[in-house]
């Protein structure tokens, strides 16, 4: 019998190197690696009781055998480090948006039929407008259930009548769209399928996904950088620099004075963010 781990929602399931291995290949991670660091993980299944230490151990292995690897394999955390709150989350979520042909416009008040609303992201691509919620957890093993699918629903169709009715001067709404950094419950895309919710989390849909939308075109966060510090993070945020691809637009002088550091920190700080645009 297999070694019983604990996940992070606090279910059990029997320890399964495969998902290692599939991860750690989502994460850019050669064949031979990936198997290699799967392989070592299932030789030290016995010393692990969940998840969390399955990840640190795989973790190790790559910082050790391919570093920038490593650092692709922290993108989950590296998004869930963004806040506290939401509203990074909900920018950032603009900029991925706008990189695949989407007119982005965030934290807007609309008038719906009955009362306002504050709309996290308004999104137009041909000819469609879509109104996005953005379910952000900054937290491991919680997930988007059925009630946000339903309060997003609701909200998108007092919005929408609001633009039949003319009670706003919008364009209508074609779409209720939630977007969310982690997962979404069995019933919550249950719904959205039946109700024509767009749903958008971190492995759902099967393509398209929001590991896949990262991914695909390496729209990586600031925070996936383990030596950028929380004060730093802030200084990168209100200087709007929310990506690495926006990061290494910067020679290491102007990083060196938005994060008041010396030089040469800045220059390691650009090495790695250059390595993962490679």
């Amino acid at each position: 019998m297999n070694k019983i781990i604990i996940k992070a929602d606090g279910k059990e399931e029997e320890f399964n190197k495969e998902k290692i291995n599939s991860s750690l290949i989502k994460a850019g991670a050669s064949t031979d690696i990936a198997l290699a660091a799967s392989n070592h993980a299932e030789r030290k299944s016995n010393k692990f009781r969940n998840t969390n230490d399955i990840y640190y151990h795989t973790l190790e292995y790559l910082k050790r055998n391919d570093p920038v690897s490593a650092l692709k394999f922290t993108l989950k955390r590296a998004i869930m480090n963004l806040g506290p709150d939401g509203f990074v989350f909900e920018k950032y979520m603009s900029k991925i948006l706008n990189s695949y042909g989407y007119n982005t416009k965030v934290d807007s008040i609309i008038k719906g039929f009955c009362v306002e609303h504050e709309i996290d992201i308004i999104a137009d691509k041909d000819n469609e407008r879509f109104m996005i919620e953005c379910k952000y957890h900054n937290t491991i093993g919680i997930n988007s259930d059925v009630k946000v699918a339903l309060y997003v629903n609701s909200r998108f169709l007092d919005v929408q009548k609001g633009c039949i009715n003319k009670t706003n001067n919008e364009k209508i709404f074609n779409k209720a769209w939630l977007i969310t950094n982690t997962r979404c419950t069995d019933d919550a895309i249950k719904y959205g399928n039946c109700a024509n919710v767009r749903i958008t989390a971190w492995s759902y849909p099967e393509d398209k996904n929001l590991q896949y939308l990262i991914e695909n075109k390496k729209l990586y966060p600031i925070t996936i950088l383990p030596q950028i510090t929380e004060p730093q993070k802030i200084k990168l945020f209100n200087a709007d620099i929310i990506t690495i691809s926006e990061l290494i637009e910067y020679n290491a002088i102007a990083l060196a004075n938005i994060l008041h550091i010396n030089i040469n920190a800045a220059k390691n700080i650009l090495n790695d963010a250059n390595s993962l645009m490679l």
